[in-house]
């Protein structure tokens, strides 16, 4: 994996996130451009790279935007190594797969999220919650395909469409 181009591509990511957000909102629906990038490198690497690049991405978004400080990371890791487990089973390059993936796994992601938050200040509706959790998700899922394709365009897809993972 080309780590100069990681990087590269987590801080356009991170910077789209963090300051252009406000022009693709719709309503409540915010999508999370990170999740794309954890499942392009859980398809993409080995175990090691994918650990590394998604503590980096959650790192970034822990920097980049609110909340406690080291929960993304934690949540990002753990996300990544499951869909990274589950990945052999996957036909990784249909887009149907991208699409449910990002959806699953992103709404598992914030619902561990949210089960800290709430948690931690005791202060969430219970439907409302649900329900935002459910557009961000599908808005994520959405735009995954489109995030998969950028990257491609950056980082070397050989693993991505192989049948056999080396």
């Amino acid at each position: 994996m080309r780590w100069l181009t990681f990087f590269c591509i987590l801080l356009c990511v991170s910077l789209f996130q963090s300051t252009l957000m406000n022009w693709i909102n719709l309503g409540l629906a915010v999508p999370d451009l990170y999740f794309p990038l954890i499942l392009f490198y859980s398809f993409l690497s080995d175990f090691k790279q994918n650990t590394i690049a998604n503590w980096f991405t959650g790192m970034a978004k822990d920097l980049f935007s609110e909340g406690g400080f080291g929960i993304n990371s934690i949540l990002f890791v753990a996300v990544g190594f499951f869909i990274w487990s589950v990945r052999g089973i996957l036909y990784r390059g249909h887009l149907i797969t991208q699409v449910l993936s990002a959806f699953i796994f992103s709404i598992i992601y914030n619902i561990l999220y949210v089960a800290h938050i709430s948690l931690s200040f005791h202060s969430l509706n219970f439907s409302t919650t649900l329900w935002v959790i459910f557009i961000c998700s599908f808005y994520t899922a959405v735009l995954a395909p489109l995030m998969f394709w950028i990257f491609s365009k950056f980082q070397p897809t050989q693993m991505l469409f192989s049948i056999r993972d080396k």
